[in-house]
């Protein structure tokens, strides 16, 4: 399969929606163009592509972090399930790994929901190391006088 990869553009929001989809997440179209014009330099998304289909996409970002230091982290991955198992994950996850190289970051992190096995042993195969089981937790904050 051909394909290139390239940064994403304004003009990419139902490609990332579609494929953000893919994952299991819905997210707006007008938010996610919102979302996406929001991102600093800090941030990178780069979109694979097969003639004019988009068939994958990652998000990496740089974060600050007293702990650890600086590191890179990816923020999301998806390759359309038609095509997996081509190199398209590989090439886009070696994009956000020589953006973050070319940062003068060393380490990327990232996080991959226990049910996602597959996605697992896709990374292990590449180099990534488990290096802890935790619990994720959120909470809605509201600002002050909403409601």
């Amino acid at each position: 399969m051909n394909f290139g990869i390239r940064l994403a553009q304004p003009g990419d929001v139902e490609i990332l929606r579609a494929l953000i989809a893919a994952l299991g997440y819905e997210v707006g179209y007008q938010e996610l163009h919102v979302r996406l014009q929001m991102l600093s330099e800090e941030h990178a998304v780069y979109i694979a592509e097969s003639g004019s289909f988009g068939v994958g996409w990652i998000h990496v970002l740089i974060s600050q972090n007293l702990i650890t230091g600086p590191r890179a982290e990816i923020a999301g991955l998806a390759v359309a399930p038609s095509v997996q198992r081509v190199g398209v994950g590989s090439a886009l996850l070696f994009a956000a790994e020589e953006w973050a190289a070319k940062r003068g970051v060393r380490t990327i992190y990232l996080r991959s929901g226990m049910e996602r096995r597959e996605a697992h042993a896709f990374y292990l195969s590449r180099g990534y190391e488990a290096v802890k089981t935790q619990l994720a937790l959120t909470k809605r904050v509201v600002p002050p006088g909403e409601f």
